[in-house]
C-alpha cells in the first residue's frame, strides 16, 4: 500500500470512528445521560486511533540480523484498552437508593470503545453491522423492558397504640397480601413512654405505583396513626 493510500485508509478509519461513535452518543445524549455524544465520540476515535498508531508501529520494525528478533503485539493495545476504558464507566453509574442509573451508559461507552478498536483494526462491515445492532437494542428493547412487570422491594411502616399491637399488625398483614404485596419480613418496636408503636413491613411487589392506595387502606384502620411507603 502506498503512501497516499495508507493515508486514505487512516481518514475513513477515523471518520468512521466519530460517525458511528457518534450514533451511540447520540442516542445517549437524546435521554439525557452524562455521557452522551461528545463522550462516545471521543473513545471512539481514541480507541481507532491507538490501533491504527499500533499497526503502524509494528509495520516500522523489521526482522534483525542473525538471532535478533523483535516482536510487536498489537493484540496488547487493544487489552489496555478494554481494561483502561473501566474508569470512564464507573464514573457513568449512579446510586441513588435501590436505584442504579448509568449501568446502560457504561455498556455504551465500553461498546464505543469496542467499536473503535474494531474501525482500527480496518473491519467495517463488522463496526457498521454492530452499531446498527446496538442502535436496534437500544431503542428496540427500551420498549420491551417498559413492559417487563419488575420485582421492586420496600418498607411499609405504620404508627400505632402498643397495647394493640398484635390485633393490628395482623390486620395490617392482611391489608398487604390482599393488594398483592409480600411481606418478606417484620421488625417492630415500641416505646412505654409515649405507648405508641412502630412496625415496619419489609415487602416485595411488582407494582411501584401502588403505595398511595395501599396506604389509604392501612389508614382506614382506627387504630393506625401514621403509615409510610418508602425504601427499605
Amino acid at each position: 500500500m502506498d503512501w497516499t493510500s495508507l493515508q486514505a485508509d487512516v481518514v475513513v478509519r477515523v471518520a468512521l470512528a466519530v460517525a458511528l461513535g457518534g450514533a451511540v452518543g447520540l442516542e445517549r445524549e437524546i435521554h439525557g445521560r452524562p455521557a452522551g455524544l461528545r463522550t462516545h465520540v471521543i473513545v471512539c476515535l481514541a480507541a481507532a486511533m491507538m490501533m491504527v498508531a499500533g499497526q503502524g508501529i509494528a509495520g516500522i520494525y523489521r526482522p534483525g540480523p542473525g538471532d535478533i528478533r523483535i516482536t510487536i503485539d498489537p493484540g496488547r493495545i487493544a487489552a489496555g484498552i478494554v481494561t483502561g476504558i473501566g474508569f470512564l464507566g464507573a464514573g457513568a453509574i449512579l446510586r441513588a437508593g435501590d436505584a442504579v442509573r448509568g449501568l446502560t451508559t457504561a455498556g455504551c461507552i465500553w461498546f464505543v470503545a469496542g467499536l473503535g478498536i474494531v474501525i482500527g483494526e480496518g473491519f467495517y462491515l463488522l463496526a457498521v453491522i454492530s452499531t446498527v445492532l446496538a442502535l436496534v437494542a437500544l431503542k428496540a428493547l427500551d420498549a420491551v423492558e417498559r413492559r417487563i412487570p419488575r420485582v421492586v422491594y420496600r418498607s411499609v411502616s405504620v404508627v400505632l397504640p402498643a397495647d394493640k399491637a398484635t390485633a393490628v399488625l395482623a390486620r395490617c398483614q392482611e391489608i398487604l397480601q390482599g393488594e398483592g404485596v409480600r411481606v418478606q419480613d417484620v421488625s417492630h418496636h415500641s416505646s412505654q413512654e409515649t405507648g405508641r408503636a412502630e412496625a415496619t413491613f419489609y415487602v416485595r411487589t411488582r407494582n411501584h405505583l401502588q403505595a398511595p392506595k395501599v396506604i389509604g387502606r392501612l389508614m382506614q384502620i382506627p387504630e393506625v396513626q401514621e403509615a409510610r411507603w418508602s425504601l427499605p
